[in-house]
């Protein structure tokens, strides 16, 4: 019995226009007044009581990385490719979090969840480069050019996801966290 909970709300209607060739999805914004129904509100009911127990699975998130998306899990190893500031050793705290689930429940942010609500930490655990990648170009019929040879090495680091934690009850569900 799995629950599933999206915060926030939109409806993808098909376009009927006749000066239109054919049919494409249309996004179409509804207010959010979902948190008003006795289903939904029984929802937030039983995620927030399993919050508050501490009475969850693993958990896993889904977090923010630069412009890459990754699922994670406590003491996963994620390898960020380019540049990446922070040093070996270094603990950082994920602020991109976009879902946070276990087997019991599912908690969408729309686009992102609320940093008091969930917590994922990760550890520098590496920082070193890629194998040594090469790019070669030969042009033989013109004058001058030749081949020519391209080698780099991008460089890695790699992160340990060390914490995912629920924090309180969901964001607007006007439920306390006593």
């Amino acid at each position: 019995n799995k629950m599933f909970i999206s915060i926030g709300k939109a409806e993808i209607n098909l376009s009927t226009t006749f000066n239109v060739r054919a049919n494409y999805p249309v996004r179409k914004f509804v207010p959010d007044n979902v948190h008003h129904d006795k289903e939904v509100q029984q929802l937030y009911t039983n995620v927030n009581n399993l919050v508050k127990d501490k009475f969850h699975r693993r958990l896993f998130a889904v977090i923010q990385i630069g412009n890459e998306q990754r699922k994670v899990t406590t003491e996963d190893i994620i390898c960020k490719v380019d540049e990446f500031h922070p040093t070996i050793g270094d603990r950082i705290r994920f602020e991109k979090v976009l879902l946070v689930g276990s087997s019991d429940f599912t908690v969408v942010g729309r686009p992102i969840l609320n940093p008091h609500f969930v917590r994922v930490e990760g550890i520098v655990i590496e920082k070193t480069l890629s194998q040594t990648q090469m790019e070669y170009w030969y042009a033989p019929r013109k004058k001058k050019v030749g081949d020519r040879n391209l080698l780099w090495r991008d460089p890695l680091t790699m992160i340990r996801i060390t914490n995912i934690e629920l924090l309180g009850p969901i964001p607007g569900t006007n439920q306390s966290d006593s």
